[in-house]
């Protein structure tokens, strides 16, 4: 299970209004399947398992971004 914190902006996902929500999510998913390219910019965080986005491979990647997805829509916060 994920933490409530936002990967992105650090503030809790229950603070977000459904706006901000899908802002913070489409930018994880964008960022977390193509780390190398936005890894100068900040060092991310994988909220699913914890570790570095530039230490998943591919597939790692894309199922750590749908786990984290689902877990958000279970949290009942959109």
């Amino acid at each position: 299970m994920i933490s409530t914190a936002c990967p992105l902006c650090s503030e809790e996902l229950k603070n977000h209004d459904k706006e901000k929500i899908d802002k913070c999510l489409w930018r994880f998913a964008r960022e977390a399947r193509n780390p190398i390219v936005y890894a100068s910019r900040t060092k991310l965080i994988c909220p699913t398992c914890g570790e570095e986005m530039l230490d998943h491979n591919i597939n790692e990647a894309h199922e750590c971004v749908e786990q984290f997805i689902r877990d958000v829509e279970e949290m009942d916060i959109l």
